[in-house]
């Protein structure tokens, strides 16, 4: 069949002066040329056909495409009309779309749009740069949408994919998906918008290599079962806080966020996490906010946070694994009424402590260093704490502080002790077991008992300690394995019992009851 191309070009010699004239006449799959000029009309399209810009081509009015139609636009400019209304399958390139006079700018209701290098800039009455409901699917690449008052794209119950896409500086939002939304975004920019950059509920969003910056408020915001994975991406420099996980999950690899005034990463209301390989740095409140939820950190460097690095709270069960976590003014971990399992992980170079735990924390470390931070190096307040095959070096004030505790520390290493008139490691009120543990050579006290503390010491190695431990207000030490009892101190109140040696004595006590017996009823017998 025959494909005939039609010439639209307001010119008298020209067979259609205008857009409407062509398509009247124009068959399936036909090509509408239009030349330069600016067309003050609205139309709209029900059959197979491209139409295509041959210089500068400004419409001016309305653009349907209905349902089960597939049209071809490009090379046009669509400025000051009444917007695209999109039910069948439209292919937009090369295109601008601009001012339209309604609220939003392109609208796709049961329809597929393609768009690729095509620019869609807001009037201040522009809520809305792209709507997208019912089912629909669009592709975007190569293309800018900027400054729309409300959401530069809204769309639900539909699918969307961004590829080398800006979204510019909008007064409210750049995406926001409302419910049932697939989307995936790779090698885009989202910049400068007042609200959350991309807002989305009840979705599933996936990015790559893309950058979310310089926000005025949240970068991204997910809730009421969302999953958003991100892999490759920063998200950085925003006002409020760069992620919030809400009733959500998220999954983040090989990411950078950093340098928000808020928070790095919330995660809350029963929200699950992994984050692997990822580096957050530099924001103003806890770098990392997990709360009443569960989380896996792994390879992560979490470092140089006004505050703290880690912040578990409400009931939150966290793992960490293999992380780097230094330099923070507050302590780099705190768990407050809630789970914490940190393994080959290394804290160092804090402003103030190594680990904070209250309320109930439950506390697991195993084969960690923690070293070079100012204050203490595990402070625990009515909490537990188990720590096996752990390095606590360079401690300036106290290595390990219990009060009203629960405490097992196995086959760890305390070095480096600078000169202090605190005690390495610190009881009140608490109880608990030291085993298989060194302290190198060291002028302070390693243990220092008060408040009704019970604790047990087995088999530590600590030959060149000045003093093993100053127990007090009533207080008990039991040592078990060879220890210099004139290096340990206690007052009137308490007690210091070496188990060893007493068993050793009860069992020589009764040798010689049983030799006496032996020797009377020898006695009595002559």
């Amino acid at each position: 069949m025959w494909l005939a191309t039609l010439i639209v070009k307001k010119s008298i010699l020209h067979r259609y002066q205008s857009i409407n004239q062509a398509l009247q006449d124009a068959e399936v799959g036909d090509s509408i040329e239009i030349r330069d000029g600016i067309y003050e009309e609205s139309f709209e399209i029900s059959k197979r056909l491209t139409l295509y810009g041959k210089g500068d081509v400004t419409i001016t009015g309305a653009v349907f495409i209905r349902y089960h139609t597939h049209v071809e636009m490009r090379n046009l400019r669509f400025s000051k009309g009444k917007g695209i209304y999109i039910k069948g399958d439209l292919q937009l390139e090369n295109c601008i779309i601009e001012q339209q006079m309604v609220n939003t700018q392109v609208t796709v209701k049961f329809g597929t749009l393609m768009m690729k290098n095509v620019d869609i800039i807001a009037s201040p009455i522009n809520q809305f740069g792209i709507r997208i409901d019912q089912g629909s699917s669009v592709m975007l690449m190569d293309s800018t949408i900027q400054q729309h008052s409300k959401a530069q794209i809204i769309i639900q119950n539909s699918d969307i994919s961004l590829s080398k896409c800006m979204l510019l500086e909008g007064a409210m939002n750049g995406i926001f998906a409302i419910r049932n939304v697939t989307m995936t975004i790779e090698d885009c920019e989202f910049y400068g918008h007042e609200k959350a950059q991309i807002i989305a509920a009840s979705s599933n969003i996936s990015l790559v290599n893309t950058v979310i910056h310089e926000g005025k408020d949240l970068g991204i915001q997910i809730l009421n079962g969302t999953k958003l994975t991100i892999d490759q991406c920063d998200i950085k420099h925003h006002v409020g806080t760069n992620i919030v996980v809400h009733e959500s999950e998220l999954i983040a690899t090989d990411s950078t966020i950093a340098h928000s005034q808020m928070n790095g990463v919330y995660i809350g209301e029963k929200s699950k996490a992994v984050i692997y390989d990822c580096r957050l740095l530099e924001h103003m409140k806890p770098q990392l906010f997990i709360e009443n939820s569960k989380a896996e950190i792994r390879k992560c460097h979490i470092t140089k946070g006004a505050t703290s690095g880690i912040t578990i709270f409400n009931e939150a069960d966290v793992n960490i694994n293999e992380c780097h976590i230094h330099h923070h003014s507050q302590f780099h971990i705190i768990v407050d009424a809630s789970g914490l399992v940190l393994d080959q992980c290394s804290l160092q170079y804090g402003e103030a402590g190594g680990i904070y735990g209250n309320d109930h924390a439950k506390i697991t470390i195993k084969n960690c260093h923690i070293q070079h931070v100012k204050s203490h190096q595990i402070y625990m307040t009515n909490a537990r704490l188990f720590a096996n095959n752990c390095m606590f070096n360079h401690i300036v004030g106290n290595g390990i502080t219990c009060i009203d505790a629960i405490v097992e520390v196995k086959d760890s290493n305390f070095s480096y002790c600078q000169q202090s008139p605190y005690s390495i490691f610190g009881c009140d009120k608490s109880m608990g077991r030291i085993e298989n543990c060194e302290v190198e050579e060291t002028e302070r006290t390693f243990l220092a008992m008060t408040n009704q503390s019970l604790l047990e010491i087995i088999n530590n190695r600590l030959p060149d300690v000045k003093t093993i431990a100053v127990v007090q207000e009533q207080s008990q030490l039991y040592i078990r394995g060879f220890v210099t009892i004139g290096k340990c101190q206690h007052d009137a109140s308490s007690r210091i019992i070496q188990t060893d040696i007493q068993r050793a004595t009860k069992e020589k006590v009764q040798q010689m009851v049983d030799t006496i017996r032996q020797r009377a009823n020898e006695r009595n017998g002559k």
